[in-house]
């Protein structure tokens, strides 16, 4: 009786597993992305942030050995079924942010939000060697200009923020991050630098932000930039 309590609890561990919400959506932080919701064998795919919210579709899945399989798949938007289709979960060697990604076979690329890339990776970013930082979140503890490059005489982000306390700054665009602001570190330079007499790493972050509220680089499509560390504090 006992052993076969056993296999019963082996064969729906998985299935449990599974009943946990997921969500998977662009290799980015930033909060207004197509996001895919699975949970209790259910699947929405959706616009997380600003839009008409008719893109989209809704599903059941199945899953099985790292491969997912999507049907019932309809459009949020029209009364329309879509193709049936199957994911393969994979690992990405090179990101920066998230590890384990789906690659889908209508071309859907999509990675799991609770799988963030490890400390202490050497990876590349845009040409720089970088040490992945696991997503830390950090306090920007001075007035902050975040950087293209990490380098004191790069181009800096133009910021906006809507829900500051200091009214002087709030809603308007200012050319720093705000003093006791939360950032999300995701990576550092290899060696440190000097600014002065101070010296520390560069660390490559973004402001915890949402589709209102964060900093641009002009002309580009960068959303990540460089900060000093000398002015951030770590959270254990």
């Amino acid at each position: 009786m006992k052993n076969r309590i056993s296999i019963l609890v082996i064969l729906l561990f998985p299935l449990v597993l599974k009943s946990e919400k997921l969500i998977f959506g662009e290799n980015s932080i930033s909060s207004n992305e197509m996001i895919l919701q699975l949970e209790n064998s259910k699947a929405l795919y959706f616009l997380n942030g600003e839009g008409d919210g008719c893109d989209g579709f809704t599903a059941s899945f199945t899953y099985s050995e790292d491969i997912y399989n999507f049907f019932n798949v309809n459009s949020n938007c029209k009364n329309k079924k879509l193709k049936d289709f199957k994911c393969i979960t994979k690992i990405d060697e090179e990101s920066i942010k998230y590890q384990e990604y789906l690659h889908c076979d209508n071309k859907l690329v999509l990675y799991n939000k609770s799988k963030k890339v490890n400390e202490g990776l050497i990876r590349n970013f845009k040409g720089i060697q970088v040490i992945t930082q696991g997503l830390k979140d950090a306090t920007v503890t001075s007035n902050l200009k975040m950087r293209e490059k990490p380098s004191k005489g790069s181009k800096s982000f133009e910021c906006f923020f809507s829900h500051l306390d200091d009214e002087s700054i709030s809603n308007k665009e200012i050319s720093f991050i705000p003093k006791n602001y939360t950032i999300t570190v995701i990576a550092k330079t290899k060696n440190e630098d000097y600014i002065g007499d101070k010296k520390n790493f560069w660390y490559l972050i973004f402001p915890i932000s949402d589709s209102y509220n964060g900093c641009l680089l002009k002309n580009s499509d960068q959303k990540e930039g460089w900060v000093f560390g000398e002015y951030i504090k770590l959270d254990n």
